[in-house]
């Protein structure tokens, strides 16, 4: 082989390395990925919102639950208790409340009756005032005319000051009495804290960290177990600031999770990551608020990396996922309807 051939070799095959080395660089630019990522959802705190001993408890450690699922009990009957002694005290409100309002009732009718005793004293003083003046009825007669007058007005003016009383003693007639109120604000936190005594799963989920037994107390804001969320499975996934600028929500992605090897997973990017703290804590926040995500060498100025939000499409029950399973997410950015 001459020498001339050998160099046309190598030539071919340089062209041919820059080539794949072009197509290999296109095709990174348009399907960026990145084995920096981890499987992440929802986590909800179960507390107790009342305090007391454990009474029923279906659960297990590890189980998956439905949202309005039974998670335990805490003794209800000192809560029903006091729900009893509620209703009670707002029934007997509601009898003082109709006890007072009748009063008021009598106290009006009283004021009715001294007011038609006043106009039928100052009818009849006006019928003995002209007749004095002349002498045709004895003074006795129009002394007693004047004194029924004042005595009516003096009876009238008690009769208005016993149906103010009554009215200020009975305040409000409706629900707007204070008294009521009151005792209805009772029941309803008594009602209130006995339904805390039945805690239900708030979302679908997978029971983690369970921390209580049978005849268990639970203490007021006590943590006691932990739900995984499993409708916010989300990935994770950390990109270099140098892929960011073709990346835009709704473009889809392909997940790969070490777990389940062979099998993918399809989302699309939900969002990218606002700000990164410079310290360590990867995907903690930090001070101000945003992730903490630690340079990986210190001495060569490396691309900062930000999280990219993947939501994932469907869940396959065959292949569960764990928050903290690691991944690797593969995006494509030539989908012409990303945002």
């Amino acid at each position: 082989m001459g020498q001339s051939v050998r160099i046309a070799i190598i030539v071919g095959l340089l062209v041919v390395a820059a080539g794949l080395a072009l197509a290999a660089l296109r095709h990174a630019e348009q399907y960026p990925s990145t084995d920096d990522a981890y499987v992440d959802a929802d986590i909800v705190g179960i507390v107790a919102q009342v305090g007391g001993p454990i009474v029923n408890l279906p659960l297990k450690d590890n189980s998956s639950v439905r949202a309005g699922d039974l998670l335990f009990e805490i003794d209800p009957r000192p809560f029903r208790i006091k729900t009893d002694q509620a209703r009670a005290e707002l029934d007997r409100t509601g009898l003082n409340v109709t006890a007072l309002t009748d009063a008021v009732s009598s106290a009006e009718a009283g004021v009715r009756y001294a007011e038609a005793a006043l106009r039928l004293a100052e009818t009849q003083w006006s019928r003995v005032e002209p007749l004095s003046k002349i002498g045709a009825i004895p003074f006795q007669d129009y002394d007693k005319a004047q004194a029924a007058v004042d005595g009516a007005r003096a009876a009238r003016d008690n009769a208005e000051a016993a149906l103010a009383q009554a009215r200020a003693n009975l305040g409000e007639a409706d629900d707007n009495n204070p008294e009521v109120r009151a005792a209805v604000a009772k029941l309803e936190q008594a009602d209130l804290e006995l339904s805390y005594a039945t805690l239900v799963a708030p979302v679908n989920g997978n029971v983690t960290d369970l921390d209580l037994s049978l005849g268990s107390y639970a203490s007021v804001g006590q943590p006691l177990l932990s739900l995984v969320n499993t409708d916010s499975w989300r990935i994770i996934a950390y990109f270099k600031e140098t892929q960011l600028d073709r990346i835009r929500p709704g473009q889809p992605a392909t997940v790969f999770l070490p777990a389940y090897r062979g099998e993918r997973f399809e989302g699309s990017v939900q969002g990218i990551g606002w700000g990164v703290e410079q310290q360590e804590g990867d995907g903690q926040r930090g001070p101000s608020g945003v992730p903490a995500v630690t340079p990986t060498v210190d001495w060569v100025r490396m691309a900062q990396r930000f999280p990219v939000r993947i939501t994932i499409a469907d869940i396959d029950p065959a292949h569960p996922l764990r928050k903290g399973m690691r991944a690797s997410v593969r995006i494509d950015t030539t989908n012409p309807e990303s945002r």
